[in-house]
């Protein structure tokens, strides 16, 4: 069990325990290292935030001005300006507090891991509340494993994901870093710790196990696929069959035959941790800016004339934001892991 799952009282007395023993200490930072690995800061970053928070913006502009316009010209205009004002402002900061946190700042380093001697130093976190002051010093040799999970590899180096599971009385103590360099973790493990080489998972393939093959996992991303699949293929033919044509329709079904080969070489990939997000990012993709097209093209009027008489469908499109966002960024990291399989061999060979 991992320790920080405990009821509140028994790590209270657990955390009691290993502080006088030493294994957790308090201190403002940590100044003498032999290395320190933290969260990388790239450009897809920056981007990501910078096109949320802009799409964020033009939701609000175009819903505003889907409202002025029908105050304008819609002399029947009935809808609760107040509260649709409130609920769209809502919407924008619920959006906004989600998302402000992805870190885009270089010299904000979430949650690093220090190395001193033969001895891993990382904060302690509740899950609940930052202890920034409060860390974990456990030796090499409490480490049960380290996993990678690559999800790029840039200028002959591999970024992605690590987690480092440790051993702590008769608990596990875990610490991730979301994105960051794994060549560097890795080189340093070779020169100064290569017993842990061992303990090292890369893409769920460990050096002393090299059966890889996850059947059940294979199973299920396959069934999801295949099941992803058949409502596309539906969405099609019973259409077809009777005679209904509809843009947005055509647009659902191109994106989720797209989801269905991304899940589908998920397991190939060793993303399918991002199965159930490409997932709600398409839903949100079709809610968002699908369901919103096949309604005004029900309706048989213009764009402009809909959204006069009826402003409130613009409220919907911030689905479509936020999973065309994510959508995108999934995207990207497969894109990017299917270059790292391409050049695997010449990284490893280098």
């Amino acid at each position: 069990m991992n320790l920080l799952e405990l009821e509140e009282n028994k790590l209270k007395e657990v955390k009691k325990i290993l502080i006088e023993e030493g294994t957790i200490f308090e201190k403002s930072n940590i100044k003498k290292y032999d290395a320190k690995f933290f969260e990388t800061v790239t450009l897809s970053n920056t981007l990501i935030k910078f096109f949320l928070f802009f799409s964020l913006g033009l939701y609000v502009v175009i819903n505003l001005i889907g409202m002025i316009i029908s105050i304008i010209f819609d002399s029947s205009f009935s809808i609760d300006i107040i509260g649709t004002l409130v609920g769209l402002f809502a919407i924008s900061f619920i959006v906004y507090a989600i998302f402000s946190n992805i870190n885009t700042n270089k010299k904000k380093e979430e949650f690093p891991i220090f190395i001193i001697g033969e001895n891993f130093i990382f904060n302690f976190t509740d899950g609940v509340v930052e202890t920034s002051k409060v860390f974990y010093t456990l030796p090499y040799d409490s480490v049960q494993k380290i996993e990678f999970v690559i999800h790029s590899l840039r200028k002959n180096q591999l970024f992605g994901s690590v987690t480092f599971t440790f051993e702590v009385l008769d608990y596990t103590v875990t610490h991730s870093l979301r994105y960051t360099n794994l060549t560097a973790i890795e080189n340093f493990i070779k020169g100064k710790l290569p017993s842990l080489l061992d303990k090292l998972i890369v893409d769920g393939k460990s050096n002393i196990d090299i059966e890889t093959t996850n059947n059940n996992q294979i199973l299920k991303n396959s069934l999801i696929s295949l099941a992803i699949l058949i409502v596309a293929i539906t969405s099609i033919i019973v259409p077809y069959l009777l005679n209904f044509k509809s843009l947005a329709l055509t647009i659902s079904c191109v994106i989720l035959i797209l989801t269905s080969v991304i899940i589908f070489f998920s397991s190939y990939l060793y993303t399918h941790f991002l199965v159930q997000g490409i997932i709600i990012s398409s839903v949100f993709i079709i809610i968002g800016f699908c369901v919103p097209m096949l309604i005004i093209e029900r309706s048989q009027i213009s764009i402009i004339n809909y959204i006069i008489q009826n402003p409130q469908i613009l409220m919907t499109t911030i689905f479509g934001i936020i999973g065309l966002c994510l959508y995108a960024y999934i995207v990207i990291i497969n894109i990017n892991k299917i270059h790292y399989m391409i050049h695997k061999n010449e990284y490893h060979n280098k």
